[in-house]
C-alpha cells in the first residue's frame, strides 16, 4: 500500500499531497484536504494539541517524530494510522518542510490486540525471564519482547512492538536477518548465532540467539522465537585481545622488516664507504709519498700536481661525509625550514655557475625560463641542495655528451624545474629504489659516489611541500621533475 504523504512548511500549512493522502482525507475527514490547509485542522479534535506539540518539537530539535493515531472513518470503521513526520532543513539549518507520512497499521493493530490475547497465560513468565526473548512473525515483525530485552537495549516494549525486528535493531548494512528468519522457519537449525544489533543510544550490542519456529495447534507457523544471552561485554573482550594480537603481531612485523632494512642499509653503507673512501685515500697517500721521495718529487710544477690532487679528494671525502651528515639528520627530523625571499633568477644563476664550476666545465648547462616571479619565499639551502644535486648528477651521469638541461617555469604557485641529461640512464626495474639510501645503480659502479644524493634530493623536495617524478631510459638518458610550491 502507497503511503499517504502530506508536505508542510514550519508552520503547518499544507503545500503539497498525494493521491493516497487525498484519498484518506475523503474517507477520514469532513472536508477533503486541500493546499493552503492548516494541518492541525485534519486532525482529530483530540490530537490537535498533541500535533501542535510535534511540529514545535521538530522545529526545535530537527529531528523526525512519530505518532500513531486513531479515527473512525465514514463507514464507522476504526483506523489505526501510524504517521511520521519528517524535518527538512535549508542551508541555515532551519526547518523548512515537515514531510508526514501516514501509514495505516490497522490490520497490525488488529494482529497484535489477537496476539495479546492468546499469549496472556505465559506472557508473565516470559516478560520476566533472564534472558533475550524475542518473538517475531513469519514477516519479521516483532510479536514478544520481555523485559531483559528493553534493559540490554533500552527499547521498550511499546516502542518495538508491531514494528519489524531489521527496522529497529538493524542497520541497513546488516541484511542477513531475513535470511536467518527464513532459515528458521524452514526448520533448520539455528544455534547459538552471534547478532550484532543496535541499542536505542546508538550502540552496538551483541546477542547469541537460538532460533526455533512457533506453531498453532495445527502445526501451521506463525512465526519464530529466538531466546539467548547478551554477550556484548564477552565479544568486546574478545574483539580487544584479537586486537592486541593482531597489534602485536604488526609491530613484531614492522620490527623485522625495519631490522631487515637497518641491517642492509648498514650492509650497503659499508659497502659503498669502504669503496668511496679508499679511493680518494689511496690517492692522497699516493701523492704524499711522491712529495715525500726527493727522487719522485720532480720540479715545482709537478708538486702543485699532486697538491691539486690531494686537495681535490679531501674535498670529495668532505662531500661524502657532508651527504652522510645530512641524511642522518633528516632521518632523525632535525632539519629545520628557514624560509627567506630569494630573487630566483640570481639565485638559479648563482647555483648554475657553482655546478659548473665544481664540475671543470665539462658539459654546458642549457638553461631556459618561463615567466618566472621576481621573487619566492621558501627554504634557499634546502632548494641549492636540490638543484646541484639533481644537475651534478646529470652531468656526473652523463660521461661524453656536451650537455645538459635545466628548465624552469612557473605555474600557480608552483615552481616546476626539469632536469634533463642524455647519459647512461637507469634501468627500469631500479627506478622504484633510487630514492633509497646507499642504492646504486648496476650501471654506475665505475662512477663515484654513495648512492645517498637522491635520497637526500627526495627528503628535502618532501619537506618544501613538493614532489618528484623521474623518467629514465637506458642509455637514452634522464628527466627529473620537480614541483615545489611557494609564496611571492
Amino acid at each position: 500500500m502507497i503511503e499517504a504523504l502530506i508536505v508542510t512548511d514550519s508552520n503547518g500549512r499544507v503545500l503539497f499531497f498525494n493521491e493516497a493522502a487525498r484519498t484518506l482525507s475523503k474517507d477520514i475527514l469532513e472536508k477533503p484536504i486541500q493546499e493552503g490547509d492548516d494541518f492541525i485542522r485534519l486532525v482529530s479534535p483530540d490530537r490537535k494539541e498533541i500535533v501542535r506539540e510535534i511540529i514545535q518539537t521538530i522545529k526545535l530539535s530537527k529531528q523526525a517524530e512519530k505518532s500513531v493515531a486513531q479515527y473512525t472513518n465514514l463507514q464507522g470503521t476504526t483506523l489505526h494510522l501510524e504517521c511520521n513526520y519528517v524535518p527538512v532543513t535549508d542551508v541555515h539549518n532551519e526547518v523548512a518542510f515537515i514531510h508526514t507520512f501516514i501509514r495505516d497499521i490497522t490490520p497490525q493493530k488488529i494482529f497484535e490486540m489477537k496476539l495479546t490475547t492468546q499469549s496472556a497465560n505465559i506472557g508473565n513468565l516470559i516478560d520476566k525471564a533472564n534472558a533475550i526473548i524475542i518473538g517475531v512473525d513469519t514477516s519479521g515483525y516483532i510479536t514478544e519482547w520481555n523485559l531483559y530485552c528493553s534493559k540490554v537495549t533500552g527499547f521498550e516494549k511499546d516502542e518495538v512492538y508491531a514494528q519489524k525486528f531489521s527496522d529497529i535493531l538493524l542497520t541497513k548494512e546488516e541484511l542477513y536477518f531475513d535470511d536467518l528468519l527464513n532459515k528458521v522457519l524452514l526448520n533448520e537449525s539455528v544455534i547459538n548465532y552471534e547478532m550484532p544489533v543496535r541499542t536505542k543510544s546508538k550502540k552496538k550490542a551483541i546477542f547469541l540467539l537460538n532460533g526455533t519456529h512457533r506453531t498453532t495447534p495445527t502445526l501451521e507457523v506463525t512465526g519464530v522465537l529466538f531466546v539467548g544471552q547478551d554477550i556484548t561485554e564477552l565479544s568486546h573482550y574478545r574483539a580487544s585481545l584479537e586486537k592486541k594480537v593482531q597489534e602485536r603481531t604488526k609491530e613484531l612485523q614492522q620490527a623485522l622488516r625495519k631490522e631487515k632494512e637497518v641491517v642492509e642499509m648498514k650492509t650497503r653503507f659499508v659497502s659503498i664507504a669502504s669503496h668511496e673512501f679508499r679511493t680518494p685515500l689511496s690517492s692522497i697517500e699516493y701523492a704524499v709519498n711522491a712529495i715525500r721521495n726527493p727522487t719522485q718529487a720532480g720540479d715545482e710544477n709537478e708538486r702543485a700536481i699532486r697538491l691539486s690532487s690531494i686537495d681535490k679528494q679531501i674535498k670529495h671525502m668532505m662531500a661524502l661525509l657532508d651527504d652522510v651528515l645530512t641524511y642522518d639528520k633528516s632521518e632523525a627530523g632535525k632539519i629545520q625550514l628557514i624560509i627567506t625571499d630569494i630573487s630566483l633568477t640570481e639565485f638559479l644563476n648563482t647555483v648554475i655557475e657553482d655546478v659548473c664550476h665544481n664540475t671543470k666545465d665539462t658539459h654546458k648547462i642549457n638553461y631556459e625560463v618561463e615567466q618566472l616571479p621576481e621573487k619566492i619565499a621558501t627554504d634557499e639551502k634546502l632548494l641549492r641542495n636540490v638543484l646541484i644535486n639533481l644537475l651534478t648528477n646529470a652531468i656526473k651521469f652523463s660521461p661524453g655528451k656536451p650537455e645538459i638541461h635545466l628548465t624552469v617555469t612557473n605555474e600557480g604557485n608552483q615552481l616546476q624545474m626539469t632536469i634533463r641529461d642524455e647519459g647512461i640512464g637507469i634501468p627500469e626495474n631500479e627506478l622504484n629504489r633510487i630514492f633509497e639510501a646507499f642504492v646504486r645503480g648496476k650501471n654506475t659502479a665505475a662512477i663515484q659516489g654513495t648512492g645517498l644524493g637522491l635520497s637526500i634530493v627526495k627528503k628535502a623536495i618532501e619537506l618544501l611541500g613538493g614532489q618528484i617524478q623521474v623518467k629514465s631510459q637506458l642509455n637514452k638518458g634522464t628527466i627529473f621533475t620537480v614541483t615545489i610550491p611557494y609564496h611571492e
